[in-house]
């Protein structure tokens, strides 16, 4: 049961992450890219913050020496990881972008491998290649020409970047969750991240031009519902179910999940902002589905095997 419930959060958890792009660009408003992200963080951590002080002081108590390292989760997994990506955006392409963060699950599918002693079994990587392939039909519709790795590479080499660190954000969670709850370090991940971006949203740098403080008329009731449903499903409700399933399934296993993101963000900008879908589209996500069923196969085998053997 509790497997089912959580591949169900996963699932509802990249549907999610997918439609976050569309609401970037419906919220987001006039204010930089790291403000508006210190928005959606701010819900967030409110609802963390309430939850942790009904949570037993037992329970929710971390230590001292595990601190740096929940920080440095936070860093690659949530204010450095879009940091990084929103400036990577400003230099290239989002057909660029979408494919390079898409190699994420496939090094954490040969990192697993090689140093968790992960069993990589044929059909998850005939299952890896299957999403690859499928993100590519997506982003490309059809036409290799959608790509350009040539003026862009500065952006393209900081996308490669984010997935690196996406992968890291994954791997690592391996190490902790062997000691606290899946909520636990994701609150506490969240909130030491929230404090990160405090510098970069209410001072003048290279990712805000002026303050938040002075952008106060612009946060609209748009930025607010927006920043609002990206942190408490995106934030809150994703982050948690990303780390439960690492700690139930795996990181690779769990990252082949990160497939379904761009299928879904094509989905929501057909529907909201009529962009372009075609069979392509469509081949893609069938594509991406086979290929996700596939790495998960062997899970949902061996549990049919186990309820064949206890009747």
């Amino acid at each position: 049961m509790r497997k089912r419930y959580l591949y169900f959060l996963l699932t509802l958890t990249v549907i999610f992450w997918g439609t976050s792009f569309a609401a970037v660009k419906i919220g987001i408003g006039n204010l930089a890219p790291v403000q508006f992200l210190f928005l959606r963080m701010m819900f967030a951590i409110i609802i963390f913050s309430v939850i942790l002080l009904k949570t037993p002081n037992e329970k929710r108590k971390i230590d001292r020496k595990d601190i740096p390292y929940i920080i440095y989760l936070g860093f690659m997994g949530i204010s450095g990881y879009f940091i990084i990506q929103y400036t990577a955006l400003e230099y290239t392409t989002t057909v660029n972008a979408s494919l390079l963060v898409g190699l994420a699950p496939i090094i954490v599918a040969i990192y697993s491998c090689l140093f968790l002693k992960e069993k990589l079994e044929l059909e998850r990587v005939i299952g890896i290649i299957m999403c690859f392939i499928g993100i590519i039909l997506i982003i490309t519709k059809g036409s290799i020409a959608n790509l350009s790795f040539g003026k862009t590479i500065f952006g393209d080499m900081l996308m490669l970047l984010n997935a690196v660190m996406l992968a890291i954000f994954s791997i690592g969670a391996k190490k902790i969750l062997k000691k606290y709850d899946p909520f636990i370090v994701v609150a506490y991940m969240n909130i030491f991240a929230f404090i990160m971006l405090v510098p970069f949203a209410f001072t003048s740098n290279f990712l805000s031009p002026v303050s938040l403080l002075s952008k106060i008329d612009d946060i609209n009731i748009k930025v607010i519902l927006s920043s609002l449903y990206l942190g408490t499903t995106c934030t809150v409700l994703g982050y948690y179910s990303w780390y439960s399933a690492i700690k139930e399934f795996g990181p690779s296993r769990t990252s082949v999940f990160n497939y379904i993101n761009p299928l879904v963000a094509s989905i929501v900008s057909f529907m909201l902002f009529d962009e372009g879908i075609n069979v392509y589209t469509i081949l893609g996500g069938i594509s991406i589905i086979g290929g996700v069923a596939l790495n998960n196969m062997q899970n949902i085998l061996l549990k049919k095997g186990r309820q064949n053997e206890s009747m």
